[in-house]
């Protein structure tokens, strides 16, 4: 085997393969305390010591199924829901969203959903809406808005009528049974690993690629990686080439998801392509990085921020400076009747930071936002607390911070960018 060869294949391998390991490895922590095909529904908002996934947000109670369809289709029913956003996004194991359901695609109508792995034949429910699943493994993740502390257990009453079953008796499935794994679950291996290698062999047995992947995974194969192949298993002189070619793929990983994108003149960035991907492999592999399971945007729409403007510069957000975002009477973030809005804060490593009034976002759904005489909103960031008392205080932490502005159920505006967040100006 040629070195360029081997190097090739073995960088496009970590591209390609770093959502696969990641989503597989993040099932085999939750299977092994919660079982495939269990549907686990969150009762609290996400807050400083929720750590397993990156830029969670506090606006919705999230629910979570690993799905295994080897033994025949789910299915899952969701009850009529109004004036509430709920989504539950299916994605397969390479994080492309298959599906969505909830009021922005049902209309709030609820309903029953097929979810129908391959080579399945058979006959679904009358009624049930049939969803075909590219592979055996998938990951239902759900969303269910929370309007304030006051509105939570009305959020969870919602979230126990929710319901994932199996379907039994109707025709022959593909074979096999529910997955057998080692519990405790193995610990993500770091993608410049022979590890990752080994764990990425095995996850594409389980969830085969998509035909559109043929190019990328035949130049893989050419370097002695996939399904029955066993790089991590190479001679030294094999191993090391292995290794040298991971750190190359480390480096093209270490950019930001979306950097292809425009950054918005007012220091917010938007990626251009999130939930689903194609062939976008790098910026799928980035955002895999940074956070699982980025929605559509059809469904939500995110801008994030590290930057602030002071004077004709800009200058990276940190606690040791004070910030004001300004929305003018008439522009806060635009969505439709089912969306929201919110901005969220986190620390460098994308997690939220305890503080003394407990508030991690503002948005339309915080409690006793106050607007200035002309309507507009003003939302104040510090790590200090405000010496007025009549502000929108986000609290900071004293280091390096990020913003995320999040809106559900973009309008048009938003989705074709004629949209823009305001500006995050620098006060002190």
């Amino acid at each position: 085997m040629s070195d360029i060869r081997l190097c090739a294949g073995t960088v496009d391998a970590e591209v390609w393969g770093l959502p696969l390991v990641s989503v597989s490895n993040l099932r085999d922590q939750l299977a092994c305390l919660l079982r495939v095909n269990v549907l686990d529904n969150a009762t609290t908002l996400a807050g400083p010591n929720s750590t397993s996934v990156a830029y969670p947000n506090d606006d919705t109670l999230y629910s979570t199924a690993f799905l295994d369809l080897r033994a025949g289709p789910q299915l899952f029913s969701i009850p009529p829901v109004s004036g509430r956003y709920v989504d539950f996004q299916l994605l397969d194991m390479y994080t492309n969203t298959i599906a969505d359901i909830g009021v922005l695609t049902g209309g709030g109508h609820g309903g029953t959903y097929a979810f129908v792995g391959p080579g399945w034949h058979g006959t679904i429910p009358e009624g049930a809406v049939r969803v075909d699943v590219p592979m055996p493994d998938a990951w239902l993740l759900g969303r269910t808005q929370v309007k304030g502390p006051a509105d939570l257990f009305a959020a969870v009453e919602l979230e126990a009528r929710y319901s994932l079953s199996a379907l039994s008796g109707h025709g022959s499935g593909t074979a096999g049974g529910p997955s057998t794994l080692a519990c405790p679950a193995p610990a993500l291996p770091s993608s410049a690993s022979l590890g990752f290698l080994a764990d990425l062999e095995k996850d594409m047995a389980a969830d085969p690629p998509a035909a559109a992947d043929g190019p990328v995974v035949r130049a893989m194969a050419a370097a002695g990686i996939g399904p029955g192949r066993t790089p991590g298993a190479a001679s030294s002189g094999s191993a090391a080439g292995y290794l040298r070619a991971l750190r190359l793929g480390a480096s093209l990983l270490a950019g930001t998801a979306g950097a292809g994108s425009a950054t918005i003149w007012t220091g917010y960035a938007r990626g251009a392509v999130v939930g689903s991907y194609g062939t976008d492999y790098l910026d799928r592999a980035r955002l895999a990085e940074e956070t699982l399971g980025t929605q559509v945007p059809a469904q939500a729409v995110y801008f994030s921020a590290s930057r602030a403007r002071s004077g004709t510069a800009t200058t990276a957000l940190a606690g040791t400076r004070s910030y004001e975002i300004r929305f003018p009477a008439g522009d806060l973030p635009p969505h439709g009747s089912g969306g929201f809005w919110s901005i969220t804060l986190y620390n460098a490593a994308g997690f939220f930071v305890a503080n003394p009034i407990g508030r991690y976002s503002i948005g339309d759904n915080t409690p006793g936002l106050m607007r200035g005489a002309d309507g507009s909103l003003t939302i104040v960031v510090s790590a200090g607390r405000p010496g007025e008392t009549d502000v929108n205080w986000l609290p900071a932490p004293e280091g390096a911070f990020s913003l995320v502005l999040r809106v559900y159920g973009p309008t048009p505006q938003v989705l074709d960018g004629s949209w823009s967040p305001p500006v995050i100006q620098a006060i002190s």
